[in-house]
């Protein structure tokens, strides 16, 4: 007959209140009954986890209806939760700190520390983990803004395509901290005004905090919601979406620039490429021109960002630099005559050079 194995035996940890006797009358304090008993899985494995409540024995105290209980036992877990709370808190660490996957978390926690964890549950964990984090979100904004003489906020929608949901993320300016992010269906000036504005008040009178000033990016319902809620709070457009704004008809005129530029290079630069793989291996050209064409191919990928990085400029700068330093390598002893393709700019004009001798080339150009 084949015997049932038993479970292997667990760690065992009791708990007791810190305090050891009545704050009222200075007795002893005396063991009542279990609290709560629990199987917790922690780092290094499943324990048993016991909570005892104790109580003041002497009957003439006022506080004998008083448990008493430990504060390190309830920081262990959360309410109805399996895995201990510094499991959850280091999944959540990894998850949004480390960017790993769901699929690293579970080998992490199977493979590494020993735990029996399902992939579904490393899902809860995180979701776990982010309702740890709202809920130390408030006493978190309340201690920063407690130094604070005024509020001066902004306020940004987000909407990842159009029909989605926009995300509404308000922060304090002067301390950098996010005050509130809603998800909103509609971005209605009533809904902004309630779900936004209205809790961001109450903080404000809770604190004793006036406002100074909000800040945002000038959308209408925004615009309409902040001067029916904050009547006589200055309102600014951010400096950002102003400078976007004004720099996108340079930024069109560059991106038109750049366009010219690389469509005028690019055909040729196969052919120059071409040429160069056809010399012999130890031809000293070779190497010299090589470098030529991985440069000029690098700068025809430069991109920009609205609205101060222009690619277009950095494009033509660039090639300038390209043909100043092959017109050198040309005056000091010429170039291969294979070079003869490279392309001719209709907008840097003439600063590609296009003549080339047959005597030997310099890789100091």
């Amino acid at each position: 007959m084949q015997r049932l194995t038993r479970e292997p035996a667990i760690q065992r940890r009791s708990y007791r209140p810190e305090a050891r006797s009545c704050p009222s009358c200075q007795s002893t304090l005396k063991r009542s009954h279990i609290l709560w008993r629990k199987r917790l899985i922690t780092l290094s494995g499943p324990v048993q986890v016991i909570s005892w409540g104790y109580r003041c024995p002497k009957a003439t105290c006022g506080t004998t209806a008083v448990v008493y209980r430990s504060t390190a036992a309830a920081g262990l877990h959360l309410r109805k939760h399996q895995f201990s709370r510094a499991v959850i808190v280091q999944v959540g660490y990894r998850r949004f700190w480390y960017h790993q996957t769901s699929y690293e978390l579970h080998a992490w926690l199977t493979q590494d520390l020993g735990l029996a964890v399902s992939a579904r549950q490393v899902a809860n964990l995180v979701a776990d983990f982010l309702a740890l984090l709202q809920a130390a979100q408030p006493a978190k904004i309340r201690a920063a803004l407690q130094p604070l003489k005024s509020l001066v906020v902004g306020l940004d929608g987000m909407q990842p395509a159009k029909g989605d949901t926009c995300l509404y993320i308000v922060r304090e300016l002067q301390t950098d901290v996010t005050l509130c992010a809603e998800n909103l269906d509609a971005s209605a000036d009533a809904t902004i005004r309630t779900r936004v504005l209205q809790p961001l008040k109450a903080l404000a009178q809770e604190l004793g905090l006036p406002w100074y000033g909000v800040v945002s990016d000038a959308q209408d319902t925004i615009r309409t919601a902040v001067r029916s809620e904050l009547a006589g709070v200055p309102h600014q457009a951010c400096q950002s979406h102003c400078l976007r704004a004004v720099g996108a008809r340079t930024f069109q005129a560059d991106q038109t620039m750049k366009k010219l530029l690389k469509a005028s290079f690019r055909s040729a630069l196969k052919r120059v490429e071409q040429c160069i793989a056809e010399l012999p291996v130890a031809d000293l050209f070779r190497p010299i021109l090589a470098d030529y064409a991985t440069a000029l191919r690098a700068t025809l990928l430069e991109g920009g960002i609205v609205p101060f990085e222009l690619g277009g400029v950095h494009i033509f700068d660039d090639l300038t630099a390209l043909a100043a330093s092959l017109e050198r390598c040309r005056k000091k002893g010429g170039l291969h005559p294979c070079c003869a393709a490279w392309p001719k700019s209709p907008i840097i004009g003439s600063a590609m050079p296009t003549r080339w001798s047959n005597s030997g080339a310099s890789a100091n150009g």
